[in-house]
């Protein structure tokens, strides 16, 4: 009984938590400020042969103060899902999660900083069922997160994304460089990139990491990035192997 009554009230907190997050945000992004408020929505991951991975799904809320400070806030659904051996046995887990954060954005020039922090719920299913493991069934804790954007050149673009949960001490970050290739004048409505990709994941039970190449397209009339992404990857469990991945990004 104690059990579930300690879950229901994590469970509590993080939809209060979320709450509060999102109605500062409203007030923030309804106020009267010189510069319209950004809305994004961007999704992603990557999948290995055997299944393993993490993906998510999220919008991007962010409100320009200045030309260089911005307040922002983001709402990201994600499932994560991994193997690992305890003792003899192979452990299938699967996380579906929610994590909701809020922070600023820093711009100089043609380069962008976030930083955010909030909080995240996850329900992790082990099968078969592991009762020492670090990450199971419903779990919440504090998240952070960052992000940089950066054009290095007028046709090299650097991007990086890290983040880490106090859920199973769980930390991901990926990582990419692409090179325009097509459209230098900016006259048509296609743009293709190609470039180099990086992963890397770990909790306490599993780690993997992957690098390979990307291949990005972006329609212009739309402002809507489509990418693809493969290569070789190595994890904890099953050693070498190959990924494919999937990045989409939608401004309004």
């Amino acid at each position: 009984m104690n059990f579930h009554i300690t879950t229901l009230v994590k469970k509590v907190r993080i939809v209060l938590s979320s709450l509060a997050l999102i109605s500062v945000s409203l007030a923030v992004f309804s106020a009267p400020l010189s510069f319209a408020a950004d809305v994004s929505t961007f999704a992603g991951g990557e999948y290995d042969g055997r299944g393993q991975g993490f993906s998510f799904l999220g919008i991007d809320l962010t409100q320009r103060i200045n030309e260089t400070f911005a307040v922002s806030a983001k709402l990201m659904p994600s499932y994560l899902t991994y193997e690992y051996y305890s003792g003899n046995n192979l452990i299938k887990a699967s996380s579906p999660g929610l994590s909701t954060v809020a922070g600023i954005k820093l711009f100089w020039g043609k380069t962008m900083v976030g930083i955010y922090g909030g909080g995240e719920f996850r329900d992790t299913k082990l099968t078969p069922d592991d009762p020492g493991a670090s990450g199971r069934g419903n779990t919440s804790a504090g998240i952070i997160q960052g992000e940089v954007y950066a054009w290095i050149t007028s046709r090299i673009n650097f991007s990086a994304f890290g983040s880490y949960s106090g859920i199973s001490n769980y930390s991901y970050e990926k990582a990419g460089i692409k090179y325009q290739l097509t459209n230098l004048d900016y006259k048509e409505p296609y743009t293709l990139y190609v470039g180099i990709d990086q992963f890397f994941g770990k909790n306490a039970d599993y780690q993997g990491e992957g690098y390979g190449g990307l291949v990005e397209l972006l329609y212009h009339p739309l402002n809507i990035f489509v990418g693809l992404r493969g290569g070789l990857k190595h994890d904890s469990t099953f050693g070498d192997g190959g990924y494919w991945g999937l990045q989409l990004y939608k401004g309004f």
